[in-house]
């Protein structure tokens, strides 16, 4: 199982990412495909945590979890970060979004992570 999106300062003993290295990430498939699938993860594969988390630079409460996707993990509040944030995704998972789950290059740099 592959991790990704632990950041440094949240509340998991995994957390050990720089949020910066997200910033370089370049995607190529559609932002807001990419978001809609995270957030379309079967409920099977998500769950939530008991934990308190806030937003790593506001402080803001967040829900916290993780949700599995095929071989990869991510805490739930991924999905904020890369909503409110310009951070892209890995490009293995990227990767495995294209050629497993089949979404398709949007014809150009996604501004994601840019």
């Amino acid at each position: 199982m592959k991790a990704f999106g632990y950041f440094k300062g949240m509340p998991y003993s995994i957390s050990s990412e720089d949020f910066d290295e997200y910033r370089k990430f370049k995607n190529t498939l559609p932002r807001e495909k990419i978001y809609e699938h995270m957030l379309q993860v079967d409920a099977r594969h998500r769950w939530r945590a008991v934990v308190e988390t806030h937003d790593i630079f506001t402080g803001e409460e967040l829900t916290a979890g993780k949700c599995v996707d095929g071989d990869f993990v991510f805490p739930y509040e991924f999905l904020h970060y890369y909503k409110n944030y310009d951070i892209g995704i890995p490009c293995d998972y990227e990767a495995y979004l294209r050629d497993v789950v089949g979404i398709k290059d949007g014809g150009g740099k996604d501004k994601g992570g840019e």
